[in-house]
């Protein structure tokens, strides 16, 4: 990848996260600053990301995709970072994922020579912009999904003859979910399409879904699997010919929460030609201390699921931020709120609390109840003896809703020395 112009970016005091009394300088150089959040030679509030977590989750999924014959193309809108793209590729990652056409432009504007687009694509404009890119680049490798004949026909109507054919996913989904075919029949109408389309424009690829939004899984993961289950059943059921001189048959599925479940019950499918297996989870990279914590926690209680899920993962993303009130007696804030961490998922979870020119004490029970644009609210109980100053570092839930908050995080040692930093591209 050429990351080249962003170690070149130039950062000062205007930058969210940089100490404002900073002169221009390179991100490249940023190491060299000597910078410490304890010290309090950052600004806070500030995100930063645990270097040593990053490289403990790349090594745990890492293995897991091995042990598993997996493959993965880690949703890069969990994270918009080039950097931490290079790092995911560079750890095996078959691809990278997209959501929509410009998160698609990032990635290719970079290096990055597969994604997988786990999305429609459709309009003029998102259109035009990936035909540019085929036609600009030979080694750029396109897939995005296609869930109706609707769909095919917008695309083909802007997309012309391009210099390669995009390849196709259909997509299969569920009753009451999101996107995709919800039935067999709608899967053939959909197949039909694609078999009656411009060879020159189109190449169907397989077959993809994703299953964190199945109605159901607030009463456990059973729909998960039988809504895996279901897509196996859409892919045996296309005709042979749709595939026939493919080198492989792509089967892709899998987010951040049930993707080991998802894995399994692909690994089912038999067909005439190899098929692979493609996991698009994003958010193993940082992990959290919320949802996708108890989503690991529940994977650890089911027996099943702990044979087949990489159950150690680590937080890597944490949310720093002064106690800059204490206006009531139990009750705090913080000073960072909805600008600064995500609240969509769950709120943050106070985990760490350091004063200065004391050292870490015991963090006592805290809870964050409410967020505003930039106060959090916290409630205080047994051994939460904080003073004004104090700072508190929070895990956070969502690491999507994290990132796209800040256009800089440092990324920090487990002493908190500032050794290197991220750029985000949201």
């Amino acid at each position: 990848m050429t990351l080249d112009d962003i170690r070149a970016t130039m950062l000062d005091g205007r930058t969210k996260g940089i100490p404002g009394t900073t002169a221009p300088f390179a991100l490249a150089d940023i190491a060299g600053k000597g910078w410490n959040v304890l010290r309090e030679d950052m600004p806070l509030p500030l995100m930063v990301l645990k270097r040593s977590a990053l490289d403990h989750n790349a090594a745990v999924f890492g293995d897991y995709l091995v042990e598993s014959n997996l493959s993965l193309a880690p949703h890069g809108k969990t994270t918009m970072s080039p950097q931490i793209f290079a790092e995911q590729l560079g750890h095996g990652a078959w691809g990278m994922s997209a959501a929509t056409a410009s998160q698609v432009q990032v990635m290719h504007a970079y290096g990055v020579k597969r994604v997988v687009m786990a999305n429609q694509l459709l309009g003029r404009a998102n259109v035009e912009a990936i035909a540019q890119m085929l036609a600009a680049d030979p080694d750029f490798d396109f897939y995005c999904f296609v869930d109706s004949a609707a769909q095919l026909q917008n695309l083909a109507r802007h997309l012309g003859r391009p210099a390669r054919p995009i390849k196709l996913l259909l997509e299969a989904g569920v009753a009451g979910g999101r996107t995709g075919v919800r039935s067999l029949d709608a899967a053939r109408h959909v197949a039909d399409a694609i078999a009656a389309a411009d060879p020159a424009a189109f190449r169907f690829a397989g077959v993809a879904a994703f299953e964190g939004v199945v109605p159901g899984l607030d009463k456990g993961t059973g729909p998960v699997g039988d809504f895996a289950r279901f897509v196996v059943e859409v892919a045996q059921s296309l005709p042979p010919a749709l595939y026939a001189g493919l080198d492989e048959f792509i089967l892709s599925g899998g987010g951040s929460s049930y993707f080991d479940i998802v894995a399994e019950a692909f690994k089912s499918l038999k067909l005439a030609m190899p098929v692979r297996v493609l996991l698009r989870s994003g958010c193993y990279v940082t992990h959290d201390s919320g949802s996708y914590h108890a989503a690991q926690e529940e994977a650890k209680t089911d027996a099943h699921r702990h044979d087949h899920h990489p159950a150690d993962l680590q937080p890597a993303l944490e949310a720093w931020a002064y106690v800059q009130s204490l206006p009531e007696p139990g009750l705090a804030f913080l000073s960072m709120g909805k600008r600064d961490i995500p609240y969509d998922a769950g709120l943050p979870v106070p985990l760490k609390l350091y004063r200065p020119g004391v050292g870490f004490l015991p963090v006592g029970t805290a809870t964050v109840f409410a967020t505003n644009d930039q106060h959090a609210y916290v409630r205080l109980g047994e051994g939460a003896a904080w003073q004004v100053g104090d700072l508190v570092a929070s895990g956070v839930s969502h690491p999507c809703t994290a990132f796209d908050k800040w256009r800089f995080i440092p990324v920090v040692t487990d002493q908190y020395d500032v050794v290197d930093g991220v750029l985000t591209f949201f």
